[in-house]
C-alpha cells in the first residue's frame, strides 16, 4: 500500500498514478483498468529491491523483461508485451527523477 512507501516511494508512486490518469483520460477508461494501486506500489517496490528489475538496459531482452512484468500482481499478458502499458510504465520509473 502507498502508506508503506518511503518519501522518494511515494514520489515515483506519484508519478505512475498521474501517468495512469493521463492514459485513462487518453483511452477514456477507469484508471484502474489501467493498473491498480496496487500494482503500482509493486512496480516501485520491485524496482527499488532489484535495480535490474525490468531493465531494458544492458543484457535483458524482451522476453525477460516480459517476464519481470508479468510477476508484478495485476499484470498480465497483454500489459507486459511491448508496447503494452506495463513498458509505459517502465518509461515512467525509468525516468532520471525517478531512480531509487
Amino acid at each position: 500500500e502507498p502508506d508503506e512507501l518511503d518519501d522518494s516511494e511515494f514520489q515515483v508512486y506519484i508519478s505512475l498514478r498521474s501517468w495512469r490518469l493521463r492514459k485513462s483520460r487518453e483511452l477514456d477508461i477507469e484508471a484502474y483498468k489501467v493498473f491498480q494501486n496496487r500494482t503500482i506500489c509493486e512496480m516501485v517496490r520491485r524496482r527499488r529491491n532489484d535495480k535490474m528489475f525490468a531493465g531494458r538496459e544492458g543484457m535483458k531482452g524482451t522476453s525477460t523483461v516480459e517476464k519481470d512484468l508479468l510477476l508484478v500482481w495485476g499484470i498480465g499478458p497483454a500489459k507486459a508485451e511491448q508496447g503494452g502499458f506495463g513498458w509505459e510504465a517502465l518509461d515512467v520509473l525509468d525516468i532520471p527523477e525517478n531512480k531509487m
